[in-house]
């Protein structure tokens, strides 16, 4: 795996990545960064070439001026950006909770550049606007708690708290996480972007335009996940075109964390029919 800055439209941007070939973009949750896709940028980067950014205010990426509204619009026009800084023609998409629910909205802006998607233990894109809120607060909570007073127990203790198995937290990545909370501009983005009200965030949910996601979609989601209604996903995969429900086992809203064996080859698996021949010129 390596890491790479550059620079979009004015702002520092931070992806790591690994391999040749198929771009696979890997997306992220909110208030975390591309580091917690540790245990699956390489696995994957056998087969794929794969790069996963850190989104507008998180991790090591800059942030934007929201103008106080959401923060969707922004960070899905600066990845539309970095695949084009990039040069990435046509790709597939895989994206964690919040994550999942801007690929979900890439894919909708450039519906005829992005393959596959994938979406991974996301209520961002499939509760009710009721749970949502619930979920948002609760969210909330766990994050502030190791974003204002950040140290290697409180970065633990807020992956573990959405984990099934506590223990399956990635002991590497808690000092770059803990470094990025400690970055004053990563707390205050994160702050403006929780200020939007339901009623700004409506016109980028994804839950009324299932139909519209025609793209061959795979969603991988943990049984036992606290964030995401295990049966709102079953209800999901019967809305969309052309979707496959994958169900992880004694798992939490981090499937590729908790199991990233499984999640590797589910995610392989997937791909390589479109994958099969291609050509990156």
């Amino acid at each position: 795996m390596r890491a790479r800055f550059i620079n979009i439209d004015g702002i520092r941007t931070r992806y790591l990545y690994e391999g040749e070939g198929y771009p696979l973009l890997l997306i992220h949750g909110g208030g975390v960064s591309a580091d917690t896709w540790i245990r699956n940028i390489d696995p994957l980067g056998e087969e794929f070439f794969v790069c996963a950014p850190d989104l507008v205010g998180h991790g090591f990426t800059g942030p934007a001026d929201l103008k106080g509204g959401p923060p969707h619009p922004v960070i899905v026009q600066h990845l539309n950006r970095f695949v084009d800084v990039l040069e990435l023609e046509r790709f597939a998409v895989a994206g964690s909770s919040f994550g999942a629910l801007i690929s979900a909205l890439l894919y909708l802006k450039m519906p005829e550049r992005v393959d596959k998607l994938i979406i991974v233990g996301s209520g961002s894109s499939f509760n009710s606007e009721e749970e949502l809120t619930r979920v948002r607060a609760e969210s909330y909570k766990n994050a502030m708690s190791a974003m204002t007073d950040p140290t290697l127990d409180s970065c633990r203790n807020r992956l573990a708290n959405i984990c099934y198995d506590r223990s399956a937290v990635p002991e590497e990545i808690l000092p770059l996480q803990l470094t990025s909370y400690a970055l004053p501009e990563v707390l205050e983005f994160y702050l403006e972007s929780r200020r939007a009200t339901v009623e700004q965030m409506r016109p980028y949910r994804v839950f009324d335009r299932l139909e519209e996601l025609k793209v061959p979609t795979l969603i991988i989601w943990g049984r036992e996940d606290v964030r995401g209604i295990y049966q709102r996903a079953v209800e999901a995969q019967k809305r969309l075109p052309n979707a496959k429900l994958v169900t992880f086992e004694k798992c939490g809203h981090l499937p590729y964390i908790e199991h990233p064996n499984l999640f590797n080859q589910t995610v392989k698996e997937f791909l390589k029919p479109r994958a099969v021949g291609f050509n990156a010129h």
